[in-house]
């Protein structure tokens, strides 16, 4: 199908956009949606054929759009591998590296580099926090046994990654008219999952570095000197914390837009609501293991 934007009906009039079947001699047929007229129409220069989106029945559909990303899902997928150079790009310059992961990885290995990560995530997590016992006003042992449950927060991790990309490529669909290409929009989203452990480590850091020699069960005996060491520290954490949800979200809506065809700001409120139905399933989840019923240790 080829995609045109503007096409006028010649019966009655009506401007629409939509796709078109090519002929052969660049021209193509479409019907026009109002009055169910077939036409033919010269197809524009340098046209690029496309996959319509999921769902797409007839040149009559209402969710008929053009792609954000012409070509690329009509190019053969080359041999699944791991592209670490990629999985760095992504970092930085998110459209080239996911446009390139679209065609070269699988969801094996996407999902290989999110254990992967989870498990660094949960024991660098405890190795940080077993150095601020005076901060958090608990001791070695108890930093073990907050390792132990994040054992178990790795594995409600993983699960809550699987709700948002799943629920990313059903709001993606439903909603946006996108491709709603789950197993893509899972790899893609795997291989912004690092991002989300790096900014982490890099927050536990900064907290550890700001609230060093405070003990914040006693904060009501600090000093002034104290007081302004914490204001200091809060500031330079959330300042952090709001520049690095934006940095992710950018990341993660350029790959939920990649594998669904989405404009940025429609990728954009897809993952906010994804998100939003992970974090929700993760509590749920999350409260449940913590009921007395044997399960949690």
């Amino acid at each position: 199908m080829v995609y045109v934007h503007d096409v006028s009906c010649s019966s009655c009039g009506l401007k629409f956009s939509g796709y078109a079947q090519p002929l052969g001699d660049s021209t193509g047929s479409t019907v026009c949606p109002k009055c169910g007229t077939n036409m033919t129409l010269k197809l524009p220069e340098h046209y690029v054929i496309q996959i319509p989106p999921t769902g797409y029945e007839s040149n009559v559909h209402h969710h008929a759009r053009h792609s954000h990303y012409p070509g690329l899902y009509i190019q053969p997928k080359h041999a699944p591998r791991l592209d670490l150079v990629d999985l760095i790009k992504v970092f930085y310059a998110p459209t080239k590296a996911l446009g390139s992961l679209y065609l070269s990885t699988n969801l094996q290995r996407a999902m290989a580099i999110v254990l992967v990560f989870s498990i660094l995530y949960a024991a660098g997590s405890t190795v940080i926090t077993a150095g601020m016992a005076d901060v958090l006003g608990y001791d070695a042992r108890d930093a073990f046994q907050l390792g132990i449950r994040g054992v178990v927060v790795c594995v409600l991790s993983i699960l809550a990654f699987l709700i948002f990309a799943t629920a990313a490529a059903v709001i993606a669909k439903s909603i946006f008219g996108g491709r709603g290409e789950r197993s893509a929009t899972i790899t893609l989203s795997g291989y912004c999952f690092p991002a989300y452990v790096l900014l982490a480590m890099v927050l536990l850091m900064i907290f550890k570095l700001g609230f060093e020699g405070l003990d914040l069960t006693q904060a009501q005996s600090w000093t002034r000197g104290e007081i302004d060491q914490a204001i200091r520290g809060g500031v330079v954490l959330m300042v952090v914390a709001v520049a690095g949800l934006i940095w992710l979200l950018w990341v993660t809506s350029r790959a939920v837009s990649v594998a669904n065809d989405l404009s940025m700001g429609e990728a954009a409120l897809t993952t906010i609501l994804s998100a939003a139905a992970a974090g929700i399933a993760y509590n749920i989840v999350d409260r449940l293991m913590s009921l007395p019923i044997g399960l949690w240790f």
